[in-house]
């Protein structure tokens, strides 16, 4: 599959969770983050571009199924944030991702500790086990092994994504970026 495909698949993902996030009705009304939809993209895309086409696909396949269901994955997520729904998925693989991905966001965070706060790592692993429990069961799988697999390889794919993303904000590398906070 091409690059193109790859491009066109994350913009077609991005558009459907952004129309979804656009809709989340908060209790305060609009939140200050939903009048910035080009941070939510950058920062979706952050998230989807380490990851393999066919996890896009099964993902993109959940986010059309939830679409006909009327439900909003973004909701969801922020209710399952906030305990104010029950758990959607008690999926065994979701526990481990998180403590894959905690392990290695500590790892950069040691590494680039002005580039990416250490203090945050507590609501990344919330954030992260609420996302993954509106995955179906098959995307589930798709990122459980993809993770594994990374794992084996010795890759890091929280600092491929801070990677990605600063490539995005204008800087060489995650390391250029930390250096340049550090000169400050």
């Amino acid at each position: 599959m091409t690059n193109k495909y790859r491009e066109t698949l994350i913009n077609e993902i991005i558009d459907r969770e952004l129309n979804m996030f656009l809709a989340v009705k908060n209790r305060g009304g609009t939140s200050q983050c939903q009048e910035l939809p080009e941070s939510f993209r950058i920062m979706r895309e952050m998230t989807h571009g380490v990851l393999p086409n066919s996890f896009l696909n099964s993902y993109k396949y959940d986010l059309k199924q939830a679409e006909k269901e009327g439900r909003n994955f973004m909701t969801e997520k922020y209710a399952l944030m906030e305990s104010l729904i029950p758990t959607i998925s008690n999926s065994p693989q979701i526990k481990e991702i998180v403590q894959i991905e905690s392990e290695w966001r500590k790892e950069v965070a040691a590494q680039f500790p002005r580039s990416v706060q250490p203090d945050g790592h507590e609501s990344f692993c919330r954030y992260l086990g609420c996302e993954l429990q509106t995955y179906s069961a098959a995307t589930i799988i798709e990122y459980y092994d993809y993770m594994k697999s990374a794992q084996q390889e010795l890759r890091n794919l929280v600092r491929e994504r801070y990677e990605l993303l600063m490539r995005k904000l204008g800087y060489a590398s995650l390391q250029d970026c930390e250096t340049k906070l550090t000169a400050r």
